[in-house]
């Protein structure tokens, strides 16, 4: 969240794509953070957190597509590990 808010306080501008592919990057990674922390526990709530700050700092073009992809392809691998751990004896 600071490199977001870092990013968006600094007083050069990055040239474009350079500025959606960083803040792309930065909501990818704040997703894969809050997933850690919460174990994959809460993924809507995760998601939903970090479209939320994305659309509060003006930027919901960059955290939705970001946030979607990370959470996603986080819930499909976090899916497919637990069914291996689960399975029936």
């Amino acid at each position: 969240m600071l490199q977001i808010l870092i990013l968006g306080a600094s007083p050069y501008a990055l040239a474009q794509p350079w500025d959606t592919l960083w803040h792309f990057l930065a909501y990818a990674a704040l997703t894969l953070v809050l997933w850690i922390a919460t174990d994959g526990r809460h993924p809507l709530v995760i998601t939903g957190a970090v479209l939320l700050f994305g659309a509060a700092m003006a930027d919901f073009a960059a955290a939705a597509p970001a946030t979607v992809l990370t959470a996603g392809a986080l819930f499909l691998l976090q899916g497919a590990s637990k069914c291996a751990e689960s399975s029936p004896r």
